[in-house]
């Protein structure tokens, strides 16, 4: 990372620290609008939040936008890649990309994503250590998948031999 983005990503990390949060305009009445709903601009005609009455909240302005070169990148200036298996790890550049597994990646196929990540010295989000990641997976997916998966496969087959002892 060179000198100007880690400036760029600096006044960014600034600008965002100063922006307001916006509440929706009657958010205070409304449970459902209270937290994490998106900002809606008031279109009504006599809206005061529109209109910037004072004591009212204010409305989202221009001028916290992140600057071109670095927007979309994380804090760390690399940009995130969305792998689902381990083919798409080809995809990623180790020295300009951090791999981020996508959020329907089953617990089997994350493990095989991560292994495939150390091997060709990939960066992944959310994983600092990536081998104490691998155990906690593995030792969950033991636990969940081999019981159930086994009893399934004895069923199957008790009917498929019941059948052809019928014929």
């Amino acid at each position: 990372m060179n000198k100007m983005t880690a400036h760029l990503l600096k006044a960014r990390a600034a600008s965002k620290a100063r922006k307001p949060t916006y509440r929706r305009v009657q958010a205070h009445q409304f449970a459902k609008l209270n937290h994490e709903t998106k900002w809606r601009k008031p279109k009504g005609m006599g809206n005061k939040v529109r209109r910037g009455r004072r004591g009212k909240p204010s409305m989202p302005e221009v001028g916290f936008k992140s600057p071109f070169s670095v927007s979309g990148l994380d804090h760390n200036g690399l940009r995130p890649v969305v792998v689902n298996n381990v083919a798409d790890l080809a995809k990623v550049d180790s020295k300009t990309d951090v791999v981020v597994i996508g959020a329907t990646v089953g617990g089997r196929k994350r493990i095989d994503v991560l292994n495939a990540a150390v091997t060709a010295k990939l960066k992944v989000s959310g994983h600092n250590d990536i081998a104490k990641s691998v155990k906690k997976l593995t030792k969950v997916s033991t636990k969940t998948a081999s019981a159930p998966v086994k009893k399934a496969v004895a069923k199957k087959s008790e009917k498929k031999s019941e059948e052809v002892k019928s014929e």
